[in-house]
């Protein structure tokens, strides 16, 4: 018995080790999509997330932010992901939360949020939150995410 589980430890060392980070890699994101196969994405977009932290606005990093909806329970979330999968901001979008659109004219032209409280830590409660997005892309995130809340 002491000799099999070492033939096999080895033999797993030597075969498995390239092979296995490379799986882990896909099994994540197999994952992922079988999520995405219950749930919808209303919209895709790229945008920054910024949170109101000591009365100042700090900007968190830029991915690709995608609305979701569930095809059964319905529940909606938005979750912005970096440009190697990594979530950066996962937040649950539930009734009655109020979303509101901010142009600021900048030195480099215009810039769009959409401002709004979500809980993101549930030790903290309610946070203000922006997603900044390009002024041409706004009006569609606005009006997608009074949708998931009417």
């Amino acid at each position: 018995a002491g000799s099999a589980p070492s033939t096999a430890t080895t033999s797993n060392g030597n075969n498995d080790e390239p092979i296995s980070n490379p799986d882990n890699g896909n099994v994540v994101e197999k994952v992922e999509q079988e999520e995405n196969t219950e749930e919808e994405i209303l919209l895709e977009v790229r945008a920054k997330h910024i949170k109101s932290e000591n009365g100042k606005w700090k900007k968190y990093g830029a991915g690709v932010l995608r609305l979701y909806r569930h095809k059964v329970t319905s529940k909606c979330r938005m979750v912005i992901r970096n440009e190697i999968g990594k979530v950066q901001f996962n937040v649950g979008v539930s009734n009655g939360m109020k979303f509101e659109k901010v142009i600021k004219d900048t030195k480099k032209g215009k810039a769009a949020f959409v401002k709004f409280g979500a809980v993101e830590d549930a030790s903290k409660g309610l946070e203000s939150f922006m997603l900044q997005v390009k002024p041409d892309c706004v009006d569609k995130l606005h009006k997608t995410l009074e949708g998931m809340v009417a």
